[in-house]
């Protein structure tokens, strides 16, 4: 086991607590992700996460410029020892991080492995051993951030963001499947209590640490509210979820009906069971005043966060980047589509790009099973049948989901958002855009639905397409 005894009036530093909250599988990002952070916070300068796309150049977090000397921070999150597996790992990851540095041109000035655990007596002088050797053959600092070092940063006044966002809450675990120990700050209910980042809720048996402000939305007549976080369940499982709410004050029959509409979406993710890498529903708590979904949230950046939009169009290599993610949207959109369903609240904040490979996925299925409202979708990405909903115009559906695709592959990659009567053509802004796809594109944003492709996935199959030609040099 990693972790150390509680100091006084502080929370101990238990590497332990990546596995808890993200499982096996997801406990390596979790912790490069925290060492991305240390690394700005304990240096003062920028630190970068490089995703592999499909290599990630021997890089997990970088400082520096790639045009010339850079430091290189290595993850391994190597929690059960160090034995010879873990040193073929370590000169694999150093041998590829030279490669890279003698092809592409950087020099490699720094070169830091962190690992959160200790070294025993021969695998202490194996390390520097093999230390001096490539220090001397490559010219670089070799360092080692081992458990005692990166507590010792964790400790460090500039690093307490860090230190609470990853490690307070999580007492220290052993590693099988007994659950976390409960913790003992009292918890309040969350019925009809405004929810505020930072705070823990409770349902039932499990209990959420909220992050940031959640969002909150009050009906017209203000009979309910509907309520959106981010949050850790921290009991009984551990995991990165999604919490909804529809809370009611008045029985209305508006009221009434948001809360079926919620059960109704509940249903809907029980019977998809995160096929076509649609979101997993984790967990259902209803009172007769309010209804609460928890569903599992992917960890990583959102679209916005990893492409933009921004102020400028992109190159061609991101632009190619860009129409790969809206491709594979594409997958769990037409699987909502053949469940006579539709997102309709599509922008670059409802995307999250998942792992090192970036893969897109939804962060919920937005206003699937709702009926349609006046006034529903995201500022900037509303299709224009979502602003007046009525009998003689054609009711949000499908077709918005292929709109709003569209709008954001759009403002992305131009740097512009739509202009609602029309929008010049992307290859007027990003030479040698493939024209096929640009004509689409035009078509998918008409202001009639009528008028637009029928199904999201022939704008996945066009998307593609104009992929792979940019991809072979499409964009001087």
């Amino acid at each position: 086991m990693t972790g150390g005894g509680f100091g006084v009036g502080e929370h101990p530093i238990d590497f332990l607590a990546h596995h808890q909250r993200r499982g096996e599988a997801g406990a390596p990002e979790d912790f490069e992700q925290m060492l991305g952070l240390l690394v700005s916070a304990v240096t003062g300068q920028e630190a970068t996460l490089v995703r592999a796309n499909p290599g990630d150049w021997g890089i997990d977090v970088l400082v520096g410029d790639l045009n010339g000397g850079i430091s290189i921070w290595q993850c391994k999150y190597f929690v059960k020892g160090f034995g010879e597996s873990q040193k073929k790992q370590v000169r694999e990851s150093f041998d590829s991080a030279m490669r890279s540095a003698g092809k592409e041109g950087h020099t490699v000035e720094r070169w830091v492995l962190c690992v959160p655990c200790g070294m025993d007596a021969p695998t202490l002088k194996w390390w520097h051993g093999w230390r001096s050797r490539q220090q001397a053959a490559h010219r670089v600092t070799i360092e080692l951030w081992d458990e005692n070092v990166l507590r010792r940063h964790l400790g460090r006044p500039e690093a307490a963001v860090v230190r609470r966002a990853y490690y307070d809450l999580y007492r220290p675990v052993e590693l099988d499947d007994s659950p976390p120990v409960p913790l003992a700050t009292p918890v309040p209910s969350a019925g009809d209590a405004d929810w505020r980042g930072g705070e823990e809720l409770r349902f039932g048996g499990d209990c959420f640490l909220l992050h940031d402000e959640p969002t909150q939305k009050f009906s017209p007549d203000r009979s309910w509210v509907g309520r959106e976080a981010v949050a850790d369940r921290i009991e009984p499982v551990s995991a990165r979820v999604r919490l909804r709410q529809i809370a009611i004050f008045r029985g209305t029959s508006g009221a009434r009906a948001a809360k079926e509409a919620l059960r109704a979406q509940a249903e809907l993710l029980t019977t998809m069971s995160g096929a076509h890498r649609l979101p997993r529903l984790l967990a259902v708590h209803e009172s007769p005043q309010a209804i609460t979904t928890a569903s599992e949230l992917p960890a990583g950046p959102t679209w916005r966060e990893a492409f933009g939009p921004g102020a400028v169009p992109l190159d061609r290599l991101t632009v190619a980047a860009v129409l790969a993610a809206a491709a594979r949207l594409c997958e769990p959109l037409a699987e909502l589509h053949r469940r006579g369903h539709s997102h309709r609240v599509l922008g670059p904040d409802a995307i999250v790009m998942a792992g090192r490979s970036y893969e897109p996925a939804l962060r919920d299925i937005g206003l699937a099973a709702w009926p349609p409202l006046p006034g529903e979708g995201p500022d900037g990405y509303r299709a224009p049948e979502q602003v007046r909903v009525g009998p003689h115009v054609p009711a949000p559906g499908s077709h918005t989901d292929v709109y709003q695709l569209a709008a954001i592959v759009y403002h992305t990659v131009t740097g512009y958002p739509p202009a609602p009567g029309g929008s010049p053509p992307v290859r007027a802004t990003v030479r040698g855009f493939p024209s096929s796809l640009d004509d689409l594109l035009a078509r998918a944003l008409d202001p009639d639905p009528r008028r637009r492709p029928e199904r999201i996935r022939g704008l996945g199959t066009a998307l593609s397409r104009a992929r792979r030609e940019l991809s072979q040099g499409g964009l001087a």
